[in-house]
């Protein structure tokens, strides 16, 4: 480690230690130039050319999710790698935070527009090191990739390698770090599905890390969307009938997924009923009643073919024809695993369909009568004229 209060190159500041990563050691400091905060790397010799060939490649990175590339400075005996200091939550962090659906979602989304951008021709660029150290999602809900075409964590890797990698936990290991093939893409894509899995497994409150599951079943928090869960587990179980194994095949799940999961914002009024709570629970009051009735316009959604092909392919006909259960229902894929769905659409109620009877015949009362008293006055008027007429004295 180096102390802090150090100059270096008599313009960075280090100030204080962060955290030891794979490969070197990171601390906040101060560009006294510019005046503004940034993050340095201290990378030790031995590490020197893989890092300088990293830098190369990604020098002339710019993009919103890809935290940028300040300055570079080599000393004897040590690298010094200047990037931009982003103040956030750190993946242990989400871990410990109650995400919503749409926000691992969008999450994900974020994250294969930084590798799609990497991947594009301009730059030829895979990640293959996309670990929860590699992420960090700023004050704005940004999130920001950093650590591209370095090496691979493989004590990460091998140890999910249990959840559908087919006994590989890396493909085309034996390429020069960072260098674009079908099978690197194939690994990033995984790896964005094995970080979402994580945000959205069931676990303890306050966990700041999620272990594998040894028996290689996947796991989800109660009443997650089940098209949410069967995206990751696609993007993840590599034998998977339907496997995501690109990056832009998963960008469009999600984003198709995210677009549908986004929030409806808050009117002020939703046909004249006060509204109550927050956005999130799209509730108003009608006057007069003191109910809450949902304000979420209705959508329906055929169950996916990914979400048959799962029930049936692991578990058997009984699971995969029951795509309504118990809210109380944990959702769960293993090796092509099961999809379960909670109902949204309010139940049958006899004593709704009795009311709704009742008011339909108090409206059509009065019309009755109406009508009744129309066909009277008619026959009354034909009568009187026709007895004045034929039968006058």
């Amino acid at each position: 480690m180096v102390e802090t209060g150090r100059l270096i190159n008599r313009r960075y500041l280090l100030q204080r230690f962060i955290r030891q990563g794979q490969c070197c050691a990171i601390y906040q400091g101060t560009d006294q130039v510019l005046q503004r905060p940034v993050a340095v790397k201290i990378v030790p010799a031995t590490y020197l050319s893989i890092y300088q060939t990293a830098i190369r490649v990604t020098a002339q990175f710019s993009h919103p999710n890809i935290i940028d590339l300040y300055d570079l400075i080599i000393e004897p005996g040590a690298l010094y790698i200047i990037q931009e200091y982003v103040e956030g939550d750190d993946f242990a962090t989400l871990l410990q935070t109650q995400l919503q659906p749409y926000q691992v979602a969008e999450m994900g989304v974020q994250l294969c527009q930084a590798l799609l951008y990497a991947s594009s021709g301009a730059h030829n660029v895979c990640h293959g090191d996309l670990t929860p150290s590699a992420i960090i999602r700023d004050r704005r809900g940004v999130v920001r990739i950093n650590n591209f075409a370095l090496p691979s964590d493989l004590n990460y890797f091998s140890a999910w390698s249990v959840v559908g990698a087919e006994g590989k936990a890396l493909l085309d290991s034996e390429l020069p770090w960072g260098q674009q093939s079908m099978g690197r893409c194939a690994d990033d894509a995984r790896a964005v599905g094995l970080l979402l899995y994580q945000l959205l497994a069931g676990r303890a409150p306050g966990t700041t890390l999620v272990e594998p599951p040894l028996d290689g079943r996947l796991r989800f928090t109660r009443n997650m969307p089940v098209e949410l869960c069967d995206v990751v587990a696609r993007a993840v179980i590599r034998q998977h009938p339907q496997h995501l194994n690109t990056v832009e095949a998963l960008y469009a799940e999600l984003k198709t997924l995210a677009d549908w999961l986004e929030p409806m914002p808050a009117p002020s009024l939703v046909a004249s009923g006060m509204l109550v709570g927050d956005a999130g629970s799209r509730q108003f009051s009608p006057p007069g009643t003191g109910k809450l009735v949902t304000a979420l316009p209705m959508r329906d959604i055929p169950p996916s073919p990914a979400a048959v092909a799962i029930g049936t392919s692991a578990l058997g006909n009984e699971q995969a024809q029951r795509l309504v259960l118990d809210a109380a229902t944990t959702t769960q894929f293993a090796n092509g695993g099961s999809a379960k769905l909670v109902t949204v659409r309010p139940p049958f109620s006899p004593e709704t369909d009795a009311q709704r009877s009742t008011q339909t015949r108090r409206v059509s009362f009065p019309l009755l009568l109406l009508m009744g008293l129309l066909i009277f006055g008619l026959f009354f008027t034909v009568g009187y004229f026709t007895a004045t007429t034929f039968f006058h004295p």
